[in-house]
């Protein structure tokens, strides 16, 4: 291709566009790599340094080509005015990127960019100088296009038809990237601007103790005083794919309320940094500990888990400190929805699937397994985590989200848009997904002791949990949330510690009109799930302490309409 040209791009700055070329193609491939590389501590998301590497590779082919054409003896440079604004309207989107990025403190982000003003001024500076020649020529006489004697009318008509398809095809290519690039920085900065950060960045250590990152705990209520009284701190676990802005009208009731309070980004969401991938949960709630422990949240702890943030107070409660926790507040959590979901649909497979959990459970000292419950679906679902992630700094997701779920304050509800906007919201739920979702399930088999599964089997009941541990909460007494005591005790429950499990009513409403299906067979689906849903609370109810109380939300209450 360059065969024509060899004596124009053998110059100082047809050499320096060149090695930048090459630098900017090994990079867009290097991290490729790196971003799918696990077992590693990732601090950020590197797609969008390779979207940036793409763009440089791409604004370097276009400078190899104005370069070399603008010195050709047989060539003439199509479309130089074009040239020449397409130079300047990438030096802007540079300046837009290094601003955007340079506000939020992305260094490396800044640089890459600053790296595309190189062959953008090359573009624009050479395109310049041919327009002035060509336009000497014109007055001389000089043709424009001088095709050599040993070239064929095909070869000829190739170098014309080059000549235009790669300048319109290249210039869209750069331009839709680099401004999707820039909209994302400027949007970023200006979410930077707009919405500091409100609680603390803790260093906490992780792959056995040979990494460090920071995780995001945010408090309300919580001064010196309070850490003094020894007073119960609330700690509040949001959701699976949900920062901790999602809890924040939540955390905000309890301070309000005389109650201090926390939340705890787990590793990717909110501000947290993403931590270690690939995520062992037992690693997670250890961090989470770390994390309380270096703010200092030295009080006695009440967990508050919201949806799979049950779950995950229940695998702290086993997996990093119960000594602590005093208390535990379950809001609409169930073990594992998908897999209840299939054994409320009564498939065949569910039983196969669930004994090859038991079987391949994790020992507490090896990392968790990945066995997946339903490949095709949680292959499925990983790959669309995966794809939103490598796309996040292209801008396309700020649009994605319709609907905002949570207990945050319609006042701050622009912070928390924020957060599922920023280019580490997919890639946290990618990492925490972890190619199946029942990841998080899977760590806590190995904490069930045999006289819960016994009770389990008993009860023909498909997921298996542990019960609390005996030693959490042993040396608090209350007579709040205790069983009454003509309710039935399991024996194979030891522990004592309170436990409100709080789940909303509408899910165990069997009406299908009240939930607006009218097809009969969504209306059967429905009427199972919700016999379900209730069962799991009642067997939560009976299993995990002897000090739980089960409440049903029924409609909506005073304190839901205050901000």
């Amino acid at each position: 291709m360059w065969y024509f040209r060899k004596h124009t791009v053998v110059s100082v700055p047809g050499l320096i566009v060149l090695a930048l070329t090459l630098s900017f193609g090994i990079a867009f491939f290097a991290y490729i790599g790196v971003a799918n590389k696990r077992s590693r501590l990732v601090k950020r998301n590197e797609f969008l340094y390779m979207w940036e590497a793409f763009i440089g590779t791409t604004l370097g082919l276009q400078a190899l080509f104005v370069v070399s054409a603008y010195r050709a003896s047989n060539r003439y440079l199509y479309w130089t005015l074009g040239w020449i604004l397409y130079g300047i309207v990438m030096c802007a989107l540079a300046l837009c990127v290094v601003g955007g990025y340079g506000a939020t403190k992305d260094a490396g982000a800044a640089i890459w960019a600053v790296l595309w003003a190189v062959p953008a001024v090359a573009i624009s500076v050479y395109a310049a100088k041919a327009r002035r020649g060509y336009a000497v020529d014109r007055v001389m006489g000089i043709p424009e296009f001088r095709p050599r004697l040993s070239d064929s009318r095909g070869s000829v008509l190739c170098m014309v038809a080059l000549d235009t398809a790669f300048p319109w095809t290249t210039w869209l290519i750069g331009v839709f990237f680099a401004l999707l690039v820039a909209i994302q920085a400027l949007a970023l900065a200006n979410d930077h601007r707009l919405y500091k950060q409100p609680g603390r960045l803790v260093p906490v250590q992780t792959n056995g103790g040979e990494d460090w990152y920071d995780m995001h705990v945010w408090c309300a209520g919580y001064d010196a005083e309070t850490q003094k009284s020894n007073r119960p701190v609330f700690v509040l676990l949001p959701d699976f794919g949900m920062p901790s802005t999602s809890m924040q009208g939540l955390m905000q009731g309890f301070a309000n309320a005389g109650h201090p309070a926390c939340i705890v980004d787990r590793p990717g969401y909110g501000w947290s940094e993403p931590g270690y991938w690939m995520q062992d949960p037992r690693d997670v709630v250890q961090s989470i500990n770390q994390a309380l422990d270096k703010y200092p949240v030295a009080n006695p702890l009440i967990l508050v888990g919201w949806g799979e943030g049950g779950v995950w107070s229940q695998l702290y409660m086993q997996a990093a400190d119960a000594t602590r926790v005093i208390g535990m507040v379950l809001l609409d959590t169930y073990p594992n929805l998908e897999i209840l979901q299939t054994f409320a649909l009564n498939r065949t497979t569910t039983l196969q699937n669930l004994r090859q959990f038991r079987s391949l459970g994790a020992s507490r000292t090896d990392p968790v397994p990945v066995v997946n419950f339903d490949r095709p679906l949680e292959r499925s679902v990983s790959r669309m985590f995966s794809d939103w992630r490598a796309v996040s700094p292209l801008a396309l997701h700020r649009a994605r989200n319709a609907e905002w779920p949570g207990f945050q304050p319609q006042t701050s509800l622009g912070m928390h848009k924020s957060r599922f906007r920023d280019n580490l919201h997919y890639q946290a739920k990618y990492f925490e997904y972890g190619g199946s979702g029942a990841r998080l399930y899977q760590s806590l088999l190995d904490y069930v002791s045999p006289s819960i599964d016994s009770v389990l089997v008993y009860h023909h009941w498909p997921l298996r949990w542990p019960a609390l541990p005996a030693t959490a909460g042993s040396a608090f007494t209350s007579s709040l949330t205790r069983r009454q005591a003509s309710a039935p005790v399991v024996t194979a429950v030891t522990s004592n510690i309170p436990v409100i499990l709080i789940a909303s009513s509408a899910q165990f409403n069997s009406d299908c009109s009240a939930h607006k299906i009218s097809d009969s067979e969504e209306c059967t689906k429905w009427q199972a799930f919700a016999w379900f849903y209730y069962r799991q609370q009642i067997e939560y109810q009976q299993t995990l302490s002897q000090n739980a109380a089960l409440l049903a939300c029924v409609g909506e209450v005073e304190e839901d309409k205050t901000e």
